[in-house]
């Protein structure tokens, strides 16, 4: 997620480490013992309301019939295969906000469900939105068993609502609306849903380490384009006017990356070559077709340069890690970022005027996300540093080779010194215990960038590098956490004895400091 209306108050925007290091409850409920209700929680430092225990999802077919006049789902059914803990489930949850459920059943037999609010109360804020829960209790007969695969299938219908954050930001399922205020134009739905919003419009384990694959169907009236994660496997017309297009996934994917949007688009699907591996990679690009003809020329300017960076960043970092790219630039006042959505990073426009746009830089950011972030996610959500640190850091130095911009040492030097004193008190890997300060913009994304970059300094390039796509190998479509980072860096380094102890007090000044930090790369020449 790219920064920039964060800065302003706006909403902007591996595998995980054994359970105890890390402090998440484990999602599979390991234990010996009777049935148990599984955890309502997965432990987040800053979203406890989140994430379900006693069991991980293996995949999601989600099927929404979804008007876009209404902004309504006629119907919809999400069908969840997950795998059980090793205790026998009495009972268990998935997060989900307040649409119309109809029926749940668990290996095909009904079971009883209670729509509740998740504790604690996530802000005193009146106008941000509390996660919800959806409790499941199965009929005895199909409670899942200890290690067993099952099948739980929630249908439901209504009209699904945005979320709003605790910096008043919003996410989910946000009507694609223009201007911000009424009298407006409607023509479907921006989906992004960093960090929670995937509840607004689907039930799920709503947490980045229980990666799933998708299969996304979406009905919608004929000439509007629906939008899934993954690739395009065929869209279907169902003779009454409307057509079904299905998406597939079949890479690990965490739920905050996933999306539905629909609008009114010039769609295209064509193809780029993956000169590293000689891939032919498909590239699903969806421009409003509202825009002008100047922010169509604009944009495709953008567009025509990404199949570049995408090989710019393969020769950085490894082959691009899935099997397709793309990008959506949506008119949607009220939002003012960008997303990067698995595969197909989102654009917003303006935040008052939705003005569809995509800056170059920002492209980058978010392709760059698609390594660090997406393909190795996030364990906690503390641990957003690494994604936008990596992100930024990418822009830093892709600018610099390519745009002729500022070395990224000169980019730490300069705001090292020029940073006052108030903004070191919030340390990226801790954000102040505060869901609010996830996306603000100096500790997690200039904060971030410095610490990649200062490491770069440190170790040299070719370490670096080797760190780099190392971690990519080794955390490919998993998680990593803040404290397994320091630690794959601090092997990596090459250095031992005295350096290296101070290589660790660098990670803990940058990351986990409430001041300015006092260890820099020049005490390691």
């Amino acid at each position: 997620m790219t920064a920039q209306a964060r800065i302003t108050g706006i909403a902007i925007a591996l595998v995980l480490l054994a359970w105890p290091a890390t402090g998440i409850a484990d999602p599979g409920g390991r234990g010996q013992g009777k049935p148990s209700d599984g955890a309502r929680t997965l432990g987040d430092p800053l979203l406890p309301q989140i994430g379900n225990g006693g069991y991980q999802v293996d995949h999601y077919r989600i099927y929404l019939d979804y008007d876009p006049v209404a902004n309504k789902f006629n119907s919809a059914k999400t069908t969840i295969d997950a795998t059980a803990g090793k205790k026998k489930l009495r009972q268990f949850t998935l997060d989900f906000q307040e649409l119309d459920v109809k029926r749940v059943t668990v290996d095909g037999r009904a079971a009883d469900f209670e729509q509740v609010d998740a504790t604690p109360q996530l802000s005193a804020n009146p106008d941000v939105t509390q996660p919800m829960k959806l409790v499941v209790n199965p009929h005895p007969s199909s409670r899942p068993k200890a290690g067993r695969e099952f099948t739980v299938k929630v249908k439901y219908s209504g009209t699904p609502q945005p979320i709003t954050d605790t910096d008043t930001s919003i996410e989910g399922w946000i009507p694609a609306c223009y201007p911000l205020d009424p009298p407006r134009t409607c023509d479907g739905a921006f989906v992004v849903n960093e960090p929670i919003g995937a509840q607004s419009w689907f039930p799920s384990n709503n947490y980045p380490s229980d990666k799933a694959t998708f299969d996304t169907l979406i009905r919608v009236p004929q000439g509007k384009t629906a939008l899934g994660v993954g690739e395009n496997v065929g869209n279907e017309d169902n003779g009454d006017g409307t057509v079904t297009w299905h998406w597939r996934e079949d890479d690990p994917t965490a739920t905050y990356l996933t999306t539905a949007t629909v609008g009114d688009f010039n769609y295209t699907a064509g193809s780029m070559t993956e000169t590293s591996t000689g891939r032919s990679l498909p590239v699903y690009n969806a421009v409003d077709s509202s825009a002008t003809p100047a922010q169509v020329a604009a944009i495709q300017t953008s567009l025509d340069q990404a199949p570049g960076q995408v090989n710019y960043l393969s020769d950085l970092y490894g082959p691009y890690p899935f099997d397709s790219t793309g990008a959506v630039a949506d008119r949607a006042t009220g939002v003012g970022y960008a997303l990067e959505v698995q595969g197909k990073p989102h654009y917003s426009g303006s935040f008052t005027f939705g003005n569809p746009s995509i800056n170059i830089g920002t492209q980058l950011h978010e392709l760059a996300h698609q390594w660090f972030g997406n393909s190795v996610t996030l364990a906690t959500w503390a641990d957003i540093w690494f994604n936008e640190g990596w992100a930024n850091w990418s822009e830093w130095y892709w600018d610099f080779q390519t745009q002729g911009g500022d070395d990224p040492a000169l980019i730490f030097d300069d705001l090292y010194a020029n940073t006052p004193a108030e903004d070191w008190e919030i340390a990226p890997a801790i954000l102040g215990g505060d869901p609010a300060n996830l996306f603000a913009f100096f500790p997690t994304y200039q904060r971030g960038a410095m610490t990649v970059e200062g490491y770069r300094q440190i170790v040299g390039d070719q370490r670096f590098f080797a760190f780099a796509s190392g971690l990519l190998d080794e955390f490919e479509h998993g998680n990593i956490s803040t404290e397994r980072f320091i630690a794959e860096a601090k092997q990596a380094s090459g250095l031992n004895g005295a350096k290296l102890a101070l290589l660790d007090d660098y990670f803990q000044q940058w990351l986990y400091g409430e001041t300015k930090p006092t260890i820099l790369p020049d005490d390691f020449s």
